[in-house]
């Protein structure tokens, strides 16, 4: 039975060792990363035939339309702005049945004594006009107890999930949870709230799911400061969504992103990351990370970007949007989109150069040597 037990391991493994992407990366082309506009925490996604990006630059919630593959965009949107707050973590997502669903984080301005939320708003004429914002979840009014960074994911039978970092349940302490609700009637209404990653003494945050049609699985990329040394990028997973409760710090559902060759060192930090599908063969990761950079402090990270297979596993081949990002330089807070069958597009936070704001870079999905 022992070797029986030792086969089936060292197959399995074989066979996972296998599944990794070796032949994709990513080839960057430096002469498209250019600048877009003044603001931070952006994203590009596909609406209908255009590209919409959604950021923050200042109090509101913004978003532009680009017609020509996000070569230029059209003036800024404000879907949302409200009294006391600055809006950021912007996130949107077409729902099955067109509606536009655009959600942020609202951050009170200092000594308004008001709570952190999460809120968002709808659109059904494709972006045009919005509804009045509505919040989603309320969290306390101070800082170490607020509520960050949105995302959302609708399965085939249509529910959609909004997932989010949130401190609220740990007054008492500096921990965070992965917290996620639900609506099953396109946006009107949203469950409880549940948890649905946690490690205890520790910081699950930056959520980012997607579906995996061929597992029926969902995966979730975090940033986890518990696993090994400061932040590193982790998948966490379910494959029946979420009935086998939340993903503790020794489940078998929570597994280190990058293969053991592209792992970093323990004092790296390497946090905030992306996670895509990449067609039906591949996804991709994208982490913003202090490996190769002037120090390990975060004002130093550099966005990266990894290939891994169609399980979400084994992210390999990294490679890097902006390589020329100067020494004192950084690019935060970064996501990736696949804006046709053979390109991506990078979206940056970029500062410590000029001029600062939102950068973005394009790059091909090729075959390596």
């Amino acid at each position: 039975m022992k070797i029986f037990r030792l086969f089936t391991t060292l197959f399995a493994i074989s066979m996972l060792a296998g599944c990794a992407p070796k032949n994709i990366t990513i080839e960057w082309d430096e002469s498209s990363c250019h600048f877009v506009t003044s603001g931070g925490y952006a994203r590009i996604k596909k609406v209908d035939n255009r590209h919409a990006l959604v950021y923050n630059s200042g109090a509101p919630a913004l978003l532009r339309f680009s017609d020509d593959c996000c070569e230029s965009w059209g003036e800024p949107i404000e879907v949302a702005r409200a009294e006391g707050y600055g809006f950021t973590n912007s996130e949107l997502l077409q729902l099955q049945s067109g509606k536009l669903l655009y959600m942020w984080n609202a951050r009170p301005r200092r000594d308004t004594g008001l709570p952190y939320k999460i809120m968002y708003a709808t659109s059904t004429d494709g972006g045009k006009s919005w509804s009045e914002a509505r919040d989603l979840y309320v969290a306390h009014c101070e800082f170490q107890n607020g509520c960050w960074e949105p995302i959302a994911l609708q399965l085939p039978d249509g529910e959609v999930q909004i997932y989010f970092a949130n401190e609220a349940p740990y007054t008492e302490s500096t921990e965070q949870e992965i917290t996620l609700m639900r609506s099953k009637d396109d946006c009107e209404s949203w469950s409880e709230a549940e948890k649905v990653s946690f490690r205890a003494g520790s910081r699950d945050g930056m959520a980012v799911p997607i579906y995996l049609p061929h597992s029926k699985e969902i995966a979730v990329a975090i940033e986890d400061n518990g696993i090994r040394g400061r932040f590193k990028p982790v998948i966490v997973r379910t494959a029946d969504n979420w009935k086998d409760g939340f993903v503790a710090a020794r489940d078998a559902r929570r597994e280190e992103a990058l293969t053991p060759e592209y792992a970093v060192h323990d004092t790296i930090y390497a946090g905030a990351p992306y996670l895509i599908r990449l067609g039906e063969k591949h996804t991709l990761l994208s982490i913003q990370s202090t490996e190769d950079r002037k120090g390990h402090n975060e004002r130093f990270a550099n966005m990266q970007v990894y290939v891994g297979d169609k399980d979400a596993r084994n992210f390999c081949n990294r490679s890097t949007p902006m390589p020329k990002l100067p020494a004192d330089g950084n690019a935060l807070w970064n996501s990736i989109t696949q804006i046709d069958d053979e390109t991506v597009i990078a979206v940056m936070s970029v500062g410590g150069m000029e001029p600062g704001g939102i950068w973005t870079a394009k790059g091909k999905i090729v075959e390596m040597e």
